[in-house]
């Protein structure tokens, strides 16, 4: 995939978001690893994502809650798990719901982020793998893609 865009492929149970930003790599890996910049824009619109702790290493953790600005729903606990971290380059790790305590609920979504630098520019693209086609179609129903679709054009805002 070299465009902007959603690919869900079902044979890979596999979500793909991409979208390119006209800034350094250092600049995008910094507005995805500080705490400060990822509540500045993570989260869908009309959301507020408020970061708990961001240990940006592998074995690390960043937990964060989302919860509609609204007041319609409650909030959603989120613990992401580092399991590789290669600076300006990727972001590899598991991302799984929690309750209030941060208890972990589920298995989670294997995540993948990779930073490319093309000289003019970064391209930013996320991979979610799934564990079966049932939980991709879920996801899908949920609003995943589109989630991160708003989220990555909120990031744009800052970049």
């Amino acid at each position: 995939m070299s465009a902007d865009g959603i690919v869900i492929d079902e044979q890979n149970n596999t979500l793909t978001i991409a979208r390119r930003y006209p800034a350094a790599a250092g600049r995008v890996w910094a507005a995805w690893t500080d705490p400060v910049a990822v509540a500045r824009w993570w989260g869908p619109h009309g959301w507020t994502t408020t970061v708990e702790r961001m240990d940006v290493r592998p074995g690390g953790q960043w937990r964060f809650s989302m919860a509609p600005d609204d007041g319609s729903a409650d909030a959603v606990h989120i613990v992401v798990t580092y399991r590789e971290v290669r600076p300006h380059e990727r972001l590899r790790y598991l991302d799984q719901f929690a309750t209030a305590d941060w208890t972990i609920t589920g298995d989670g979504v294997s995540t993948d982020v990779a930073f490319t630098a093309d000289g003019t520019g970064t391209r930013v693209a996320i991979t979610a793998v799934f564990a079966d086609r049932d939980a991709l179609h879920q996801a899908v129903a949920l609003g995943m893609a589109e989630g991160y679709q708003e989220a990555l054009a909120r990031l744009g805002t800052i970049l």
